[in-house]
Parts: structure tokens; sequence; C-alpha cells
């Protein structure tokens, strides 16, 4: 009995590393950073790839939201890092079945697509985002920008939401990627 619990939650652990660790349709492309009007501003580009399920689910009506968190890193090499600057962006993308059109919302407002893909395109280039006050950075540290894209399953219905818990499809993530500043 002992033994054949030990196989399934070895099993159940192999299971659930693997869906965490399951190859993501999110990758960040490009940072590039500048200082303007003594203001470090941030742009990004980023491509969106969603797997079949999350396409199903859209096309059932179904509200995915997408997250961007950007941050401005200052390094210190005797203690933990500090945040110097954050951003977080969300937007939704709805199907419309009587339209037939994705509804793509943000702060902004809403705007409609022919389909998914041209929605998840005109996401990809993020511009001109404001981190921080350059008098307020430190200019003897060294920083760095991190950024991760990623389908927000926390903003989930509830069972998908808790296939999440389990399934690599539904947490699609670029995962943190560090671009030197």
């Amino acid at each position: 009995m002992h033994k054949r619990f030990t196989l399934c939650l070895l099993g159940l652990v192999s299971l659930i590393s693997c869906n965490l660790f399951a190859n993501s349709g999110i990758t960040i492309d490009d940072v590039s950073v500048r200082v303007t009007e003594r203001i470090v501003t941030v742009d990004c580009d980023i491509t969106y790839e969603v797997d079949r399920k999350v396409e199903e689910a859209l096309s059932n009506g179904v509200e995915v939201a997408f997250m961007v968190d950007i941050e401005l890193v200052e390094e210190n090499p005797f203690w933990i890092n500090q945040n110097a600057g954050r951003f977080n962006y969300v937007f939704f993308i709805k199907y419309h079945a009587l339209s037939q059109q994705y509804i793509l919302k943000d702060e902004k407002g809403e705007q409609s697509f022919p389909d998914l893909y041209s929605a998840l395109y005109f996401q990809s280039r993020i511009k001109d985002i404001a981190l921080a006050d350059i008098d307020s950075l430190n200019l003897e540290n060294q920083y760095f920008i991190q950024v991760r894209a990623r389908l927000a399953s926390e903003m989930l219905p509830l069972p998908l939401r808790i296939k999440s818990y389990f399934s690599g499809e539904w947490r699609p993530s670029s995962g943190w990627t560090k671009w030197p500043m």
C-alpha cells in the first residue's frame, strides 16, 4: 500500500512538473530603453501564440486576460536587488459571436479585429512606457530591465482557473527576461 501511494505521488509530481515547464507560446523579442526628458522609457516587442484550447475557450465566449510586467531593477551585489520602477499592463480579449469579431479591451478602450491573430499582433508592440525619473536613480549603480508577458490565469473563470493549476496550456508565459540598461 505504501509503495503504491509513493508511486502515485511520484507520478503526480512528475506530471505537474512537466506542465510547469511546458513550452510557452509567448516570447519577449526585443526591449529597448532610452531616457527622454529625464524619464526612463521602455519599448517591448512581444510575440503571442496561444494554444488550441485557449482559442477554443475564446470562441466559446470566455474572456481571456493577458498581463505584461515591466520592472526597472537596481542590482545590489551584497543584498536583494531593488525595484526602481514598475509597470503592469493588462488587456482582455473576447470573441463576439454576433459580429464574429475579437474584441480587445485595455485602459484605452475597446477595438475589434477580424481574427485572434490580428488582435494579438496589435498588442505585440508596447511603446513609451515610463518607468522612472532619472533623478530618482543612483547613476553609480547598475540597472537592468526585466519583462514578462503571460496569460493571466488568475483572471480565468473558476473552472478554467482550476485547470490552469495542472495544465501548462492555460499558463503560457515568457518567463522573466532580463535586458541590460
